[in-house]
């Protein structure tokens, strides 16, 4: 079983259209109602917080602040944004998560696939229409995340890279944050590039809780990935050797945050010292076990570990009752997809 590409779902989004215009239903066999429930499932938006927790950092990395709606909407496109990469990656990768994640609206054909397909098209134009209203430069990284977003796949191939690709996903995220926090002036180009250089630490925090991330994900979905074809680290070095190099990782993670120009608070220290036992604790079922059933347990620790350390990180921006606000309802909405299913 190979994972699919893009030229067999264009293929497959032809087929679509062609039925329509032969007068078929545009949704084949399922009610309106039925099908936005169902895209707003395969969207997950249990995960939305990486997306807006890395925007909000990037947007507390920026020392002379300007805006403050803008910024909502850059967390707003990085938000959709991740839901919308959602839609894709299972769309390419069904067959994989028939092994992995067999509840998924897409892999299970609840969800037809042209007009899921129609819809990821549709959201994907609209956020970067959107990105005009974050500043005028941040044009410039909506092309960037789709070359990184249709890429992934292929990434996964080559060990590492595809937690580099997905990484630096999240950190152009980040990226729109700092592009939000900026005045809307006639040289905008240069003004952002600047405050993008001097945002680079804090982009390159994101990327690397990201890249951490995703291995936790890599070493939960080893038999679907070997499946496929793809060549993640844990499938070469299997998931032992996968969680040491996760909780080597973590101190280093540590450190580059201790060196920020502007050190968290004492909300952001407590949020990023509970993300770090997290994670510490995450790697622990792996090391122990070195299966895919103690992956997955791992991985339940994993995920709010990394998106609180990126919502610690933009404490500066949310304040205590912010942050307090924002940690609790995002770790509500993940454990209560926990509930519903052991691979959300």
């Amino acid at each position: 079983m190979k994972s699919g590409n893009y030229r067999e779902l264009i293929a497959e989004g032809q087929q679509w259209l062609s039925g329509i215009g032969r007068g078929e239903p545009l949704l084949p066999g399922i009610a309106w109602g039925r099908f936005v429930g169902l895209l707003i499932e395969a969207m997950r938006p249990h995960y939305f917080a990486f997306g807006v927790g890395a925007a909000l950092a990037g947007a507390a990395a920026v020392r002379a602040p300007a805006g403050s709606s803008r910024v909502a909407i850059a967390a707003f496109v990085a938000g959709m944004g991740w839901g919308v990469g959602q839609l894709v990656n299972d769309l390419l990768d069904r067959d994989t998560d028939a092994i992995n994640a067999p509840g998924r609206p897409l892999a299970d054909g609840r969800l037809p696939a042209g007009p899921a397909l129609a819809a990821a098209l549709l959201l994907g134009l609209v956020l970067l229409a959107a990105l005009l209203a974050v500043h005028p430069a941040a044009w410039t990284l909506g092309p960037a995340a789709v070359v990184l977003l249709m890429g992934y796949n292929k990434a996964k191939g080559i060990p590492v890279i595809g937690n580099l690709v997905f990484g630096s996903i999240n950190a152009i995220a980040g990226g729109l944050g700092v592009l939000g926090r900026l005045p809307r002036q006639e040289e905008a180009l240069p003004s952002a590039l600047a405050a993008l250089a001097e945002a680079l630490p804090m982009l390159g925090l994101i990327l690397g809780i990201n890249a951490w991330f995703v291995l936790a994900n890599y070493e939960k979905d080893r038999l679907g990935d070997r499946a496929a074809g793809y060549k993640t680290l844990p499938l070469l070095v299997g998931v032992r050797a996968s969680a040491l190099v996760r909780a080597v990782s973590l101190p280093l993670l540590a450190f580059c945050i201790l060196q920020l120009d502007a050190p968290p608070d004492l909300p952001g220290t407590v949020t990023l010292t509970v993300a770090a036992v997290l994670g510490g604790l995450s790697v622990l079922p792996s090391l122990l076990k070195g299966t895919d059933e103690a992956a997955l347990r791992g991985y339940r620790l994993a995920v709010p570990a990394s998106f609180l350390a990126m919502l610690g990180l933009a404490a500066p921006l949310l304040g205590g009752p912010g942050l307090a606000l924002a940690a609790l309802a995002s770790v509500a909405l993940m454990e209560a997809s926990f509930l519903r299913t052991n691979n959300p």
